[in-house]
């Protein structure tokens, strides 16, 4: 039975009007490795208020897709297979990713963004578009180029769940995207390595000029500690520089490393985060945190409530065209060491209509 796109989505939508608050919450932290002579590291910290239900999926390349939505829809067969992390929960979003050839991207919440008006170009809905550069792009330069091709329509997460992108690829090259006052304004080979690190609101320059102010980034402030996106964005940058000064370590050490660095920026459960324009209040806690290994092709995983610990190497899964979706629920109990062989084909392939089919 096909579902309806809109008519599920209009579900989800009611769903999350309950759920996400209409105002800064902050979400998430990701750091870009790409300095340490080995392999190019992204790692990812989840925050949210509830549970997402992190499934994962393994999607082969041959796979003719629609943008979902009615208004010109983009059309394209995957070029390249992906392993993705849908959020479950919040209506099988694709939150982020990393395809064969290494290109990889991630959606952090960003409130305050407003989306380019409706075009003529072909659309892709918001919640599949990093699914759709994964399936069409080996490269940051050309994610970007397909950005500009085709627009991003945000659906619901326009209003539910309002994001920024960033990007990042096997080269080492890294670019974010966010949508300011109806524009897409990208950041790309901007001087002092801009990208490398991201958190929430407010937006990327805003957040380089706070860092500003600080120790060790031509400020005399002491690093802050507390849950604040400006205050994660700083700590993130201060230990991306110390990552900076270790090089040629075995790749074990280095997927260590870069978790010790991206941890000191997870919010507790119980935080509170002080907001500069109202009152106190608790912030969105570290669900779960994720390394994509560009080079090497493997993602890394931790989930804070199941207490698992696990890894997938993409050269074991069969990602050709004519293989089968597969999935495997994030936060398993069970999971750890190497576990692509517990992929599977999806209880619910129904789902799969509203995301993934042709």
């Amino acid at each position: 039975m096909r579902l309806s796109f809109m008519g599920s989505l209009s579900l989800v939508a009611i769903s999350l009007a309950v759920f996400l608050p209409f105002h800064n919450a902050d979400a998430s932290t990701r750091i870009f490795w790409n300095s340490n002579g080995q392999a190019m590291l992204a790692a990812r910290n989840m925050d949210l208020d509830e549970d997402d239900k992190p499934t994962i999926y393994a999607m082969p390349a041959g796979m003719s897709k629609t943008g979902g939505i009615n208004d010109n829809p983009a059309t394209w067969t995957s070029k390249h297979g992906s392993v993705v992390i849908r959020l479950s929960g919040y209506g099988n979003v694709c939150d982020e990713g990393i395809n064969t050839e290494g290109l990889a991207f991630h959606y952090l919440y960003m409130a305050g963004s407003v989306y380019e008006t409706r075009d003529s170009r072909p659309g892709v809905d918001g919640g599949i578009y990093g699914q759709y550069l994964l399936d069409n792009a080996d490269s940051v330069e050309k994610a970007l180029g397909l950005m500009r091709d085709t627009q991003l329509v945000p659906g619901w997460m326009g209003t539910y769940y309002p994001c920024h992108l960033a990007l990042e690829d096997a080269a080492g090259d890294s670019a974010v995207v966010e949508f300011i006052g109806g524009q897409m304004k990208v950041y790309y080979h901007d001087p002092g390595n801009a990208t490398y690190i991201l958190t929430d609101e407010p937006p990327l320059d805003q957040q380089l000029a706070n860092l500003g102010l600080y120790k060790g980034f031509g400020g005399d402030l002491p690093w802050p500690g507390d849950a604040d996106s400006k205050s994660r964005f700083v700590r993130a940058s201060a230990f991306l520089k110390t990552l900076n000064n270790q090089y040629w370590l075995p790749i074990p050490d280095l997927i260590s490393r870069l978790f010790s660095a991206i941890r000191p920026a997870a919010t507790p459960f119980g935080a509170i985060m002080f907001q500069d324009d109202g009152p106190e209040e608790s912030a969105w806690p570290t669900l779960w945190t994720s390394l994509f290994d560009l080079t090497n092709k493997a993602i890394y995983f931790t989930h804070d409530m199941a207490r698992n610990d696990f890894w997938i190497d993409m050269g074991k899964l069969k990602l050709l065209p004519g293989a089968p979706v597969l999935s495997l629920r994030a936060d398993r109990t069970d999971l750890f060491g190497e576990v692509s062989r517990l992929l599977s084909s999806p209880a619910h392939p129904a789902l799969l209509l509203l995301l993934l089919s042709d």
